[in-house]
């Protein structure tokens, strides 16, 4: 019924705004919140990796960097990690980077987060990132930061549902779902267009100089 109320309410607001209402703030709908009887990010981690529930993954599940009292979490798609956790993708090298260059941040200090914790085709992908997602949700819950990171499209999109064009709103601070959302570009993007990375700084600056952190 809680489904059926946001989907009626969805499609009210996109009418009005076909009608020439504006609105400041996308009208997100708010991702079902799975229980879990983990109490911890330990115990959640066991779950996750003894999760059953995607039968076309072709990778064990990978449960990402998630540390109490972060101050940034980076939202990817899949992991960045190996099984051993280690940085050794150009995109996860990259990141580490931003974190730690842009940021000023050690790793401690983050989470690195993704929608799907294991290798999926494409074509399985939004049904696996709604099984997931609870996952997300509860790493959210114990990470304790209140800005997200998203990095990439496809992210925002798995998120929010929002359909309206990516670049209207990458580069700035949203709301969702009792969070702070910053799109900004997708990793795999910077590493096969390294030009964009000057744009990408600037956004990264943006986002300091919105969340008021000052960073040594």
């Amino acid at each position: 019924m809680q489904t059926l109320h946001q989907a009626l309410l969805l499609k009210k607001l996109h009418l009005l705004q076909s009608c020439g209402f504006s609105y400041c703030e996308p009208p997100f709908l708010a991702p079902t919140q799975q229980r879990f009887q983990s109490q911890n990010s330990r115990d959640l981690k066991a779950i996750v990796e003894s999760c059953k529930l995607c039968a076309q993954k072709s990778s064990e599940p990978n449960f990402g960097l998630c540390h109490q009292n972060s101050k940034l979490v980076f939202v990817t798609l899949f992991s960045l990690f190996d099984r051993q956790m280690r940085f050794g993708s150009k995109a996860s090298i990259m990141l580490k980077n931003i974190i730690e260059g842009v940021f000023k941040l050690s790793l401690r200090e983050v989470s690195i987060l993704s929608l799907l914790k294991c290798e999926i085709p494409k074509q399985n992908e939004q049904e696996s990132v709604e099984l997931c997602m609870g996952y997300f949700l509860k790493q959210l819950e114990f990470c304790g930061a209140k800005t997200l990171v998203v990095l990439g499209s496809e992210v925002y999109y798995f998120l929010t549902k929002d359909r309206n064009g990516y670049n209207s709103v990458q580069g700035k601070l949203l709301k969702w779902n009792h969070y702070a959302l910053f799109p900004t570009f997708a990793l795999s993007l910077l590493v096969r267009q390294p030009e964009l990375k000057i744009n990408a700084h600037k956004e990264f600056l943006e986002l300091k100089r919105l969340m008021g952190e000052k960073y040594a």
